[in-house]
This record gives C-alpha cells, structure tokens and sequence, in this order.
C-alpha cells in the first residue's frame, strides 16, 4: 500500500514478546487481511510486549485486521500462567493478552472523531466475537475520567476484576468479569504519538534504575517543570544489565512545533543522566514516527535511534 492511500493506523500492543512462534502467527494474520499493510513490529522480551503497527484506507479492514490479531493473542497468551505472572511478569504494565488498540489518523483527510468511530466499532466487535472486556479510551471514551489509559490500567491483570467491579469501572462492551486468561483490552483513538525509550548505562543495574525512576519523574508531564503531555517511567532491562527511561509523548506534532522536541527531551535526560554519573546509550522507538518530528530540533542521526532513524519513519 502506498502511504497516501493510508488514512488510519493501528498501533496494537500485545503481551508478548518472547515466543517467536506466536508473534509470527500474529504478524501473518494481519497480513492476510486485504487492504491493511503491516509496517512495523516491535518485541521487547523485558518488557514481554509486541508491538503491531498496521495501515488502511478505512476502518473497515482495520477492525477485521485487529480481530484476526485479537484471535491468535487469546487463543495464545494466558497471562495468569507462571510464565506471565510473578517473577516471570514483564515490566510493561498490562490488562491484557491483545492490551492497547489505538487508532491514530495519519493523513490530512482523516479526522480523530472518525478514528474515534473506527475504535468503537472495533471495541463492540472484540467483545461480541471473543466476549472480551474492552475499556474505550482517549478521543474514544465515553468520559472525561476515562480519556486516561494509565488510569484504566491501574492495578494490571492482577487487579482487574477488583477494578472492573467497582463503580464506575465496568467495561463499555463485553461481560464485567475478566477474560480468565486474556483480560482485558483497552480501545481507543488519539492523534500521532512518540513511544521511545532511552537506555541508561555506565554504573549498576540497581543504581541504573534509581535514577531512571528519578529522571522519569522529573520530566513527565505531571510535574511541575517536566514536558506536557509527556508521561514516563524508568525500567530494570534485565537481558542487558542496564535500565531504561521509557515515555509517550502525546500530541506529537503539536509538541515538535512548541519546541519539546525529541532532540530537546533527550538532552535534558542526557544532562539530567549526567549529573548523577550516568550515560545514556541508544534510543529505541516503538511504531513509527512523522519525518519533522524526527528532524526538529537538530539531526536525526544525533538521537542514535537502534536500526537507523530511515526505519522507523511513517512517510517511508
């Protein structure tokens, strides 16, 4: 598919990313969808997380694309098991096997209303075919309390039945109770966003995360001084000693034109890394990004992104 045929994209994120064998049957099955073109995917065994960055003309072949994907992760991912609970858990929080479908419109004709749409629809038909919880959220909820996915995610898996009974809590489509193994699935629509994480190194992996979780509350949003609409948090990266800050930066474009670059994020982590003793390494980005939000601000060589900047950007 040509890009200027693509009026909407799917970011969906599952809870895996250590079996290869289920992660190549999902990527396959959004595949065989006609009319959605599978751009990217992204697998971090640390934080046992896939994910899936899919495009289409409409709605139409984006839900079928997302329930073909919502298959493969139901039938495969039991997140109750040793192997996804406990010491075996990763660090990624998550409610769910198929976790977080945001729909995101990514060409000047497409509206954030009709990507709002697109969610609804995909939400009711996740819930009708596989009887999954789906929480709608951002430009797609049906409240103000419910636009934030943090706040939807609070407590994880673990406390989901707890959260889901409470007041306030039921689902928007599907039964109050959990899936027993797949959870739930959070659905919703926003503008471009930036998921990206920085690697910390240069001391030990305990000092490493200390000042991830230091660093991370400095710049989010929520603080005062810190990057609006940036939320963050600092994880252990067990399979490489080291620590990461990992963020959303929401409203991308928005942030780029008010000068909270990626380029001026990153140097203020670098100072703020620094100033403790610590480095920091590679950029990782997850999904795919506009080109001018990865050119503003300075080169985009300069934010040393893993793979090359040229891979991950939407345009290409």
């Amino acid at each position: 598919m040509n890009m200027s045929t693509a009026n909407f994209e799917i970011v969906a994120n599952i809870s895996e990313g250590r079996n290869a064998e289920i992660l190549q049957r999902a990527a396959a099955a959004i595949q065989a969808v006609p009319g959605v073109t599978l751009r990217d995917v992204h697998t971090d065994a640390d934080h046992d997380r896939s994910v899936f960055t899919y495009v289409a003309a409409s709605g139409v072949e984006l839900v079928a694309a997302t329930l073909a994907l919502a298959r493969i992760a139901v039938a495969s991912i039991d997140l109750s098991s040793p192997a996804k609970s406990g010491d075996g858990r990763g660090v990624h929080p998550r409610i769910g096997a198929l976790d977080v479908v945001p729909v995101v419109p990514i060409s000047p004709e497409a509206t954030l209303e009709q990507a709002a749409e697109i969610a609804r629809v995909a939400g009711a038909a996740l819930a009708t075919t596989l009887n999954l919880p789906v929480h709608l959220y951002g430009a797609a909820a049906r409240n103000q309390e419910r636009r934030s996915l943090p706040t939807l995610r609070r407590g994880g898996f673990e406390e989901l039945a707890a959260h889901q009974a409470a007041e306030g809590g039921e689902p928007d489509f599907g039964p109050r109770a959990p899936h027993s193994t797949a959870g739930a699935t959070a659905v919703g629509a926003r503008t471009l966003m930036a998921a990206w994480n920085i690697a910390l190194a240069g001391s030990d992996a305990d000092t490493l995360l200390h000042v991830a979780k230091e660093i991370a509350r400095e710049i989010r949003g929520a603080t005062p001084g810190g990057v609006r609409g940036l939320q963050a948090l600092g994880f252990p990266l067990a399979s490489k000693n080291i620590a990461q800050v990992s963020m959303n930066l929401h409203d991308l474009l928005e942030a780029t034109d008010r000068g909270d670059t990626l380029h001026a994020i990153r140097e203020r982590i670098r100072a703020a890394a620094s100033s403790r003793g610590v480095e920091i390494g590679e950029t990782e980005v997850v999904g795919l990004l506009p080109e001018r939000a990865l050119a503003a601000g300075g080169n985009p060589a300069a934010l040393q992104i893993s793979g090359g900047w040229e891979r991950v950007v939407l345009e290409r």
